[in-house]
């Protein structure tokens, strides 16, 4: 079965203390909380807040908020450390927890500088914050300075214009990402390609025009990081629910139908960075409907 628990063989204690870690074959994954967060299911599913309260009501909590996660994902695969997305990072953003991804790389036993590439399924704030840091005189520098950066070409194109930069909104780009572009340390790709031995970017744009997956395999084991297609599990069952969130909403409804059906027919374990942490489980049918069982 794909997505063991790290340490389930031994006792209650053991696997609760383990219950961060999942292995996908020969990879082991970790979730590393960056922070948790709440969201309203009126920003979620506008249109179906209510069904949603009722329906995913073991998801809120006592005044009706979705309880999630910025959950950044660490995968060790052929004697590579590759972290998929770097969370809200260090600054403080108006409307975000404050990030702490460098206290969980601690506790996982990890050292910014032992990160060998940084995956980003996109170029959203709260995916890039931990790129960089406030160095002396306000300069921007990698916290991660030995890793190569790698971001889907089309996800570069549409962001890092000048019009895009230059907007008040847009500052975690020219603090996390721009800094990028001379370091020599950036890599693009296109499409679905492979990264390292076990890793494939999996094309899902709607959220943002370049927005990908990543899936994870090795021998008959798979797994699916679907990013920001789906901010909730509500979107397992209802993909077509439409959510301001996304910037193109029908094209980000298709792709998460397509990932979770790829999920569901291949018994892929599916980690959702904004599902609440450590947002891992499986996608199973149940008369005809889809639903996620979390681990």
């Amino acid at each position: 079965m794909s997505g063991r628990l790290a340490g389930e063989a031994g006792n209650r204690a053991s696997l609760e203390a383990a219950l961060e870690k999942v292995t996908v074959g020969s990879v082991e994954i970790t979730a590393l909380l960056d922070a948790p967060f709440l969201q309203n299911p009126k920003v979620i599913a506008p249109e179906h807040s209510e069904e949603m309260a009722e329906e995913f009501r073991d998801t809120l909590d006592e005044r009706g908020l979705a309880m999630g996660a910025v959950t950044c994902y660490l995968v060790q695969s052929g004697g590579q450390l590759i972290l998929v997305d770097t969370g809200i990072g260090p600054r403080k953003r108006p409307g975000f927890p404050s990030g702490r991804l460098d206290e969980a790389l601690r506790e996982a036993g990890v050292r910014p500088d032992e990160i060998d590439a940084v995956v980003h399924t996109h170029l959203h704030i709260d995916h890039v914050g931990w790129n960089t840091f406030e160095a002396a005189e306000g300069r921007s520098e990698l916290f991660f300075p030995n890793a190569t950066f790698v971001i889907q070409q089309a996800e570069w194109d549409y962001w890092m214009t000048p019009e895009m930069l230059a907007e008040p909104r847009n500052v975690a780009l020219r603090e996390c990402v721009e800094p990028l572009r001379h370091s020599g340390r950036l890599r693009f790709t296109t499409g679905e390609d492979s990264f390292g031995e076990r890793l494939v970017f999996i094309s899902a744009p709607g959220h943002t025009p370049g927005h990908v997956a990543v899936g994870i395999a090795d021998g008959s084991e798979r797994a699916i990081i679907v990013g920001d297609a789906s901010h909730h599990p509500v979107h397992v069952t209802h993909p077509d629910w439409v959510t301001p969130l996304d910037w193109d909403p029908a094209m980000a409804g298709s792709s998460r139908d397509r990932l979770f059906n790829l999920a569901a027919d291949e018994h892929r374990l599916v980690l959702a960075g904004h599902w609440r942490h450590p947002g891992w489980g499986y996608i199973v049918r149940l008369n005809g409907k889809r639903t996620f069982r979390a681990l």
